[in-house]
C-alpha cells in the first residue's frame, strides 16, 4: 500500500466519523444569567498585570520599530522611485 492509498483510506475514514453531540448552551446561559460575579484569583490577577505590562512595553516598541523601519527604507524608496521613472 503506497502513501496515496493510505491517505485516501484515512480520508474515507474521516468522512464517516461523526463528531460527538455536546450541548453546552444550558450551562453557559446559566453562568451568563447569574447575578454573582466570581472574584479573580491570584493566578488570574498575575496574568492580567503581565498582559498590561507587556502592552505598555509593546506600544512604544512598535512606534520605535515603525520609525526605524521608515528611516531604514528611505534610501531604498529613492532607488525604487528612480527605477520606476526610468522604466
Amino acid at each position: 500500500m503506497n502513501w496515496e492509498e493510505k491517505i485516501r483510506m484515512l480520508a474515507a475514514r474521516a468522512r464517516v466519523e461523526e463528531p460527538p453531540r455536546v450541548d453546552v448552551a444550558p450551562s453557559v446561559l446559566r453562568i451568563l444569567t447569574a447575578e454573582q460575579v466570581d472574584p479573580l484569583g491570584m493566578g488570574e490577577r498575575f496574568w492580567i498585570w503581565l498582559a498590561a505590562g507587556a502592552s505598555a512595553v509593546a506600544v512604544p516598541a512598535a512606534a520605535v520599530a515603525v520609525t526605524a523601519y521608515s528611516a531604514g527604507t528611505g534610501p531604498l524608496r529613492v532607488i525604487m522611485n528612480s527605477i520606476s521613472w526610468a522604466i
